[in-house]
């Protein structure tokens, strides 16, 4: 009980489950690049850890939906703050010249990513991570640099890894986002009210772009069809609340069966019932999806199990 009243008041600042799996994998990495610090120490460790590990957390920002596209991103981020720190380190001592460097060095960097802002971040953490390591790699000198660099390289190469190693926690963000538009879809019914609509749209988006993320090719079919059914759901019921004809009695008929699913989906395990088919004409979009959502859902968790 305490456990699920703790998630539950997470899930009020973390709805999507994204803090948590990003909190988790720095606390992950933490542990295994301090245990290779003890076997490697590299000169300045902390530069040499912090470097290694923020594009693997910068790879997990909600933006970058896709596996390989993770994978494709920490192996540019190296490279970037390899090339920036090199940039910088050689030119710190020249004074206006340095300030030249830097400025042209971001003009070039922004403008290689203008068709993709939402890497923008990655820009911004190689230039001020880079702006730091002055602070304990200014020597100037080429030899000093190289040998900054293979440290770098090597804990790069060790904090990849780890992010591969990593416990597939993706499926979480997938089951958040569909626990929260279950829950709207409940509470626009409950409110007779199409006021949550806007919101429902952003949670099934964060449910379709977290789809790529899946382990398995099998369970995104289902999967996405799981969200084109909520999907469904969404203007069917903007219809039924907006027309406001339909009887109190039929909306709470279609909230008792989406509430049955959420139980099953916050369980993460199958559930058979058969509802009862109104022959009410409100009600015909609703006896056609929901036998569908419920056997997809069923065949999703069958597949996980298997």
């Amino acid at each position: 009980m305490f456990i699920y009243k703790l998630s539950s008041w997470v899930d009020r600042y973390d709805p999507f489950w994204y803090g948590r799996l990003i909190a988790l994998k720095a606390a992950y990495l933490a542990i295994g690049l301090f245990i290779a610090n003890l076997i490697l120490q590299p000169p300045l460790p902390t530069l040499v850890m912090l470097f290694s590990a923020v594009g693997v957390l910068i790879a997990e920002l909600p933006a970058i939906n896709d596996l390989n596209k993770k994978d494709n991103i920490y192996l540019a981020y190296v490279i970037l703050i390899c090339l920036t720190i090199t940039i910088f380190s050689s030119s710190v001592y020249l004074k206006g010249w340095f300030i030249l460097a830097v400025s042209a060095w971001a003009y070039v960097l922004y403008f290689a990513l203008r068709k993709k802002p939402e890497l923008y971040a990655l820009v911004s953490a190689v230039l001020m991570l880079s702006m730091i390591s002055l602070e304990g790699y200014n020597s100037g000198n080429f030899f000093s640099i190289l040998n900054t660099l293979f440290f770098i390289l090597e804990f790069s190469l060790i904090a990849f890894w780890l992010h591969k190693l990593f416990p597939f926690l993706y499926s979480r963000i997938w089951l958040s986002s569909i626990l929260r538009s279950l829950e709207t879809l409940q509470n626009m019914l409950t409110e007779f009210s199409i006021a949550d609509s806007q919101k429902l749209f952003r949670q099934l988006q964060v449910a379709e772009s977290s789809l790529n993320l899946l382990v398995k090719q099998s369970y995104r079919q289902e999967a996405r069809l799981i969200t084109d059914l909520l999907s469904h759901y969404h203007y069917y019921l903007n219809d039924l609340l907006e027309n406001k004809l339909t009887p109190a009695c039929e909306l709470d008929l279609i909230g008792a069966d989406l509430l049955r699913l959420e139980l099953a989906v916050r369980k993460q395990s199958e559930f058979y019932y058969s509802p009862n088919l109104s022959p009410a004409l409100d009600l015909t979009t609703h006896n056609q999806i929901y036998p569908q959502l419920q056997a997809s859902w069923n065949k999703l968790c069958a597949l996980v199990n298997s």
